[in-house]
């Protein structure tokens, strides 16, 4: 896997890692810290990623994603879902801007986004002990290898959030690949990413909703760069489930992918 420059060939290799994170949760949401989970041929386990959610009563833990190694030369992917349950939507729509505490100077973020993020914890797969924000992952990740975060939706926000706490407060130089990213943060949060992000590409679907928000006739809020674009309405059927389905998006990147049944025009 080699990924620096925008080659929409090569983006689709994160496809699997992304549905990994999403299979998991969804056939086992009970499981926080499983000893494995549906990677790719040749990648192994290192850490289990775990947010809450806040809508009612005490935060609940959820398998939000992974971090494991892999390939020829390896390379380092921590993946993170998207949206999958009513709470998480419920939480997605709070958008009223709140610091983006890890980091000085950083603006202000969403603020459904930032308190599922301020939950994260991480695990050693199958083993007890957690240990709170970054520190699991920096402890995990082998400086010396590339780090791609890669997220979908709702994985996409946290994914920013992510590399700019990792970026600033640790040794990792992470490269950041969204796919249907809402807008994180407001004009400063952008600037602060910008300013020590390495690669960063946004990748959207134009019919795609979900990053259009949050909808804030303020203007507090506004993208990270770089923005990569499909338009699924050349070659699927149009939806608001099929425009920001992962399997879209992939297509539209590389049609050799199969397009979903449900989604053909």
């Amino acid at each position: 896997m080699t990924l620096d420059p925008l080659d929409p060939t090569t983006a689709v290799v994160l496809g699997p890692f992304i549905a990994a994170a999403y299979d998991q949760f969804r056939n086992h949401p009970n499981d926080l810290n499983p000893a494995a989970v549906p990677l790719p041929p040749g990648y192994t386990l290192l850490r289990t990623i775990q947010m809450s959610d806040f809508l009612v009563g005490p935060p609940a833990p959820r398998f939000y994603g992974f971090l494991a190694v892999g390939g020829t030369p390896p390379i380092q992917v921590i993946a993170l879902r998207g949206t999958v349950t009513a709470t998480e939507w419920f939480d997605d729509l709070h958008w009223d801007p709140v610091p983006f505490a890890p980091v000085a100077n950083a603006g202000k973020v969403a603020e459904g986004f930032f308190d599922i993020y301020d939950t994260m914890t991480t695990m050693t797969p199958g083993q007890p002990g957690t240990s709170a924000g970054i520190a699991g992952i920096a402890a995990a990740a082998d400086p010396a290898l590339p780090l791609v975060v890669t997220g979908h939706s709702l994985g996409g926000a946290l994914t920013s959030m992510l590399v700019l706490d990792l970026t600033a407060n640790t040794s990792l130089k992470p490269q950041a690949w969204t796919f249907a990213s809402p807008k994180v943060g407001d004009a400063a949060f952008a600037a602060r990413y910008a300013s020590v992000s390495t690669v960063s590409w946004r990748i959207y679907n134009i019919p795609d909703p979900a990053p259009l928000i949050p909808i804030d006739p303020d203007g507090n809020y506004q993208h990270v760069n770089a923005a990569y674009a499909v338009n699924s309405l050349t070659y699927a059927r149009w939806s608001v489930g099929c425009a920001h389905e992962m399997n879209t998006y992939l297509h539209g990147l590389n049609p050799v992918i199969p397009l979903d049944p449900g989604c053909r025009p």
